[in-house]
């Protein structure tokens, strides 16, 4: 862990390339609910579930963001610092991390990826402009956030930034 890096330096930065994809969050949210209300709560309830088991993680990892401004990806672990609170007591053990930080994975790609195929059926340039605000971010996050996170070590996107930069 690399506590030089509590609080979060980058903070405006982190803020200026979310700020995109929780926009387009947003917008799928708005086109999903005008083709049915199942598949908006059923993106929603994706939302739910990255946070609640990302909070686990969070713990799991003794994370120095938690309670705080916290640079995860997709803006999911700034809710999910908070979240982390309540898992406090609860017994950490390998096993339920990798359970729990699958489980959150999944549901990132249900957002990420559901929208794709119904963006495509409204408008082909529809879907290519949400995927490349989907590739953008993630190389954002990737060059210019994670470098610089406390917990770049552990987590799965500090991994990927560094074979991604080397």
């Amino acid at each position: 862990m690399h506590d030089d890096c509590v609080p979060y330096p980058r903070r405006a930065l982190y803020l200026a390339i979310t700020a995109p994809i929780v926009v387009a969050y947003v917008a799928v949210a708005f086109f999903l609910g005008s083709i049915s209300l199942s598949l908006v709560l059923i993106y929603g309830a994706c939302f739910v579930l990255i946070g609640v088991f990302q909070a686990y993680c969070c713990v799991h990892q003794d994370c120095p963001y938690i309670g705080r401004f916290c640079p995860g990806a997709g803006g999911f672990c700034v809710p999910a610092s908070r979240l982390a609170k309540l898992w406090g007591n609860v017994k950490r053990t390998d096993t339920r991390f990798n359970v729990f930080g699958s489980i959150a994975f999944l549901n990132l790609l249900v957002v990420v990826l559901m929208p794709v195929y119904f963006l495509y059926q409204r408008s082909p340039l529809a879907m290519l402009a949400y995927l490349a605000i989907v590739v953008a971010y993630t190389l954002g996050m990737l060059l210019l956030i994670c470098p610089v996170c406390a917990i770049r070590d552990t987590c799965p996107g500090g991994k990927a930034s560094a074979r991604l930069r080397s």
